[in-house]
C-alpha cells in the first residue's frame, strides 16, 4: 500500500513539471510596407498561442482584392531547462492579397478568441505604388495541373454558385474567309475567376481540315485581364493550324473541356479543421464547352497548267551538288523550296534537263515548322541525272508556281539557269568512234577486252577469311549492344537514382532560363525562377519532396551529408531572399539580381562538388 502511495506523489510530482507556462496573448498583423499595383503579397495575423476558439474572417476590404484566404498555420515548441518546462506555440492566418490602385492604405485588424476573452491586433500601413514593369502578374501551372489566383467570391464559391461566368473559353481564328489551303490559326483561351486545378479538351478528326496542333509550354502561365468589365486570370490554353481541305462553309464543332476546381468551404470552421482534421478545400468536376466556329472556305481561281497546289508565299533557288560532273557519272542538282504555307503538300516541279543526260525520280525531303502563320520550311528535291558524252550544257531555269495568299494570284517564280561543263570520264569502256554511234543508235557493244576466269571454289565465300572475321565483327557488336541496352534498362527502373543525376543539369537549365529573365528586366520571375532552381536541385539531389521541403527539412539533410555550416547558411539564406524579394520593391534589395544569380551559380556548384563525393 506504502508503494503505491509513492508511485501517486510520483506521478502528479513529474506532471507538474510540463505545465506550460502562461504568457500574455498578443495579436500582431505583419505585410510589405511597400508594394505595386498588381503585385500579391501576404497578410498575416500570427497569434501567440494555439488555445484560439475563433477569429474574425476578412471578406472584403477597400481597394484590394483577396485572392486566398484565410489560410492556417501553426507552430509548437517545447523547452525544458534545470525541470522547468516553457514552451511557445502560436497560430498563423495568411491572406494573399493584390493591390488594385495607388496610395497610402490602412489594412484592418482582427479579433481572435482565447478562454473567452477577445484579443485585436494591430492595424498595418501599406504604400501602393504604380508598377513601372509593364507586365501584370503571373501564375504557374505544372503541365495539366494549373493553378489560377482566384477572386474573394469565386475562391469561396459553393459548388451550387460556380457559373458560366467564372470560368469559360473562347475561340478566335485569325481568318474567318480563307482560300482553299490556306492557314487558318485558331486559339482556345481559358478566363477563370477560380482556383482551377485541371483541365483537358481534345479537337476531334474533323473532315475538311488538316489539323495540327502549335506546341505550347505544359507550363501554363495565367496573367490578369479584364474581359467584358470583369477581371479573370487568363491564358491561351491552345492553339492549332488548320488548312481547309474542302471549300464552302465549314463548321469546327464545339469542344468539351472537363475541369477540376478547387474552393474553399466557408461554413467548415478554422479550428475544427485544423484539431479535428476536417479540410475546408474542396474540389468539384466542371465540364465547360468551347463554342463551335463557322469558317468560309473559297475556292482558288482556275488554276493554271503548271500548279504546285502550293499555297502562301515561297522562294526558289537550284544547286549543282557535284563539283566535277565527268561522263557516265551521275549527277545531282538540288532544288530548295523555302516559304511559308502548306510546305507539306507541294509538288515536286519537273526540269528539263539536256537530251543527253538520263535522268532518275528524285527525292524528296521536307523540312518545315509548325508556326501561327503556317508552316515555315524548306522542301529540298534532288535530281540525280547521268551525262552521256562529255561537253558544256545549260540546264534550264526551275518554274514553280503557287497561289499567294497576300495578293490572291497565281505566282509563278523561276531558279538560275545553270552551266554545267561535263569533263571526259575515267573509265570509259567505249572507243570515240563507239561513242559516236552510240550517240545515233541504241545499241551497245560487246566488251572485248581480256576477261580472267577463276576456278569456282575459289570464289566461295566462306573459304576466305573476311567472311570468318565478319561472324567475329557481328558477335562483339552484338555483345556491346546488348551491355548497353541492359545497363539503359537498368538506369531507366531507377527513377531516384535518374533524379539524383540528372538534378545538377535540371538546376543549370533554370538558371539559364533565369539569366534569360534577367537580361530582359523581368525582376520577378528571375527571382521565381532562381528560387524554383535552388529548391528543385536539393528536392532532387537529397530525394525530399517538394511538399516537404521547408528550411528544417534542408538543414537536417545538409548536416547529414556533412556539408559545412557557413555553405549551408549561405543556401538557406539565398533561398530566403529569393522569396522575400518575390514580393517587394527593387529599391529595398541590399542585394542586386545579378549578384544573387552569381550567388545561386556558385553555390549549386559547391554543394553539386561536396554531395557528388558522398554520393
Amino acid at each position: 500500500m506504502k508503494v503505491d502511495i509513492l508511485k501517486v506523489l510520483f506521478f502528479l510530482s513529474f506532471s507538474f513539471l510540463f505545465i506550460p507556462v502562461d504568457a500574455q496573448v498578443k495579436v500582431v498583423a505583419s505585410a510589405p510596407e511597400v508594394v505595386a499595383v498588381g503585385d500579391q503579397f501576404r497578410l498575416e495575423y500570427e497569434v501567440n498561442t494555439r488555445d484560439v476558439k475563433s477569429a474574425t474572417r476578412l471578406d472584403k476590404i477597400p481597394d484590394f482584392e483577396i485572392l486566398y484566404g484565410p489560410s492556417m498555420s501553426s507552430s509548437y515548441s517545447v523547452q525544458i531547462i534545470n525541470g522547468k518546462q516553457s514552451s511557445v506555440s502560436s497560430v498563423t492566418y495568411g491572406y494573399t492579397m493584390m493591390a488594385q490602385k495607388a496610395g497610402t492604405f490602412t489594412l484592418p485588424a482582427i479579433t481572435v478568441t482565447v478562454d473567452g476573452k477577445n484579443y485585436r491586433s494591430n492595424t498595418v500601413n501599406i504604400k501602393v505604388v504604380e508598377d513601372d514593369r509593364g507586365g501584370g502578374s503571373s501564375a504557374s501551372a505544372q503541365g495539366q495541373r494549373s493553378s489560377a489566383a482566384a477572386s474573394p467570391s469565386a475562391s469561396r464559391s459553393t459548388a451550387d454558385r460556380i457559373s458560366n461566368k467564372d470560368l469559360f473559353i473562347t475561340v478566335t481564328a485569325n481568318k474567318s474567309q480563307v482560300y482553299e489551303q490556306e492557314p487558318i490559326l485558331l486559339t482556345y483561351r481559358v478566363y477563370t475567376r477560380l482556383d482551377l486545378r485541371q483541365l483537358a479538351g481534345k479537337m476531334p478528326d474533323l473532315k475538311g481540315f488538316m489539323v495540327k496542333e502549335i506546341p505550347l509550354p505544359q507550363q501554363k502561365s495565367f496573367t490578369l485581364d479584364t474581359y467584358n468589365g470583369q477581371k479573370y486570370n487568363t491564358t491561351v490554353w491552345s492553339q492549332y493550324v488548320m488548312f481547309p481541305q474542302q471549300t464552302g462553309k465549314l463548321t469546327i464543332p464545339s469542344i468539351k473541356f472537363d475541369g477540376v476546381i478547387q474552393f474553399i468551404n466557408p461554413n467548415v470552421d478554422l479550428l475544427e479543421e485544423f484539431f479535428n482534421g476536417h479540410s475546408s478545400v474542396v474540389q468539384k468536376k466542371k465540364s465547360i464547352m468551347a463554342p463551335a466556329l463557322d469558317i468560309e472556305v473559297k475556292p482558288l481561281p482556275d488554276k493554271p497548267e503548271n500548279f504546285s497546289g502550293a499555297v502562301g508565299n515561297f522562294t526558289i533557288k537550284s544547286i549543282v551538288k557535284t563539283t566535277q560532273p565527268r561522263e557516265n557519272e551521275s549527277l545531282n542538282l538540288q532544288v530548295q523550296i523555302s516559304g511559308t504555307g502548306n510546305v507539306d503538300l507541294i509538288k515536286a516541279p519537273n526540269i528539263q534537263f539536256p537530251s543527253d543526260f538520263d535522268t532518275y525520280a528524285p527525292k524528296q525531303n521536307t523540312q518545315s515548322k509548325l508556326t501561327a502563320d503556317g508552316m515555315v520550311g524548306k522542301m529540298t528535291i534532288d535530281y540525280v541525272a547521268v551525262p552521256k558524252h562529255k561537253g558544256t550544257y545549260v540546264i534550264p531555269p526551275v518554274e514553280f508556281t503557287y497561289f499567294d495568299t497576300s495578293s490572291h494570284t497565281y505566282k509563278t517564280i523561276y531558279s538560275d539557269s545553270i552551266k554545267v561543263t561535263v569533263a571526259k570520264g575515267e573509265k570509259n569502256i567505249y572507243s570515240e568512234k563507239q561513242q559516236e554511234i552510240l550517240a545515233r543508235s541504241d545499241i551497245r557493244y560487246i566488251k572485248s577486252q581480256d576477261i580472267r576466269l577463276h576456278k569456282r571454289h575459289e570464289n566461295l565465300f566462306w573459304n576466305r577469311s573476311s567472311y570468318w572475321l565478319c561472324y567475329a565483327v557481328a558477335f562483339v557488336v552484338f555483345c556491346i549492344v546488348f551491355f548497353c541496352l541492359r545497363r539503359q534498362s537498368i538506369m531507366s527502373g531507377d527513377v531516384q537514382g535518374q533524379r539524383i543525376r540528372g538534378a545538377n543539369k535540371a538546376a543549370s537549365r533554370r538558371l539559364k532560363k533565369a539569366a534569360r529573365l534577367l537580361k530582359e528586366d523581368k525582376s520577378d520571375a528571375f527571382y521565381e525562377e532562381t528560387l524554383h532552381a535552388l529548391q528543385g536541385y536539393v528536392s532532387d539531389k537529397l530525394s525530399i519532396p517538394m511538399s516537404g521541403l521547408t528550411m528544417d527539412s534542408i538543414r537536417e539533410a545538409f548536416e547529414e551529408q556533412s556539408v559545412p555550416q557557413e555553405l549551408s547558411d549561405a543556401y538557406l539564406k539565398l533561398l530566403n531572399d529569393c522569396e522575400f524579394f518575390r514580393f517587394s520593391q527593387a529599391s529595398t534589395h541590399h542585394k542586386s539580381t545579378q549578384e544573387v544569380y552569381d550567388e545561386a551559380t556558385q553555390l549549386i556548384g559547391k554543394l553539386d562538388s561536396i554531395l557528388k563525393k558522398k554520393k
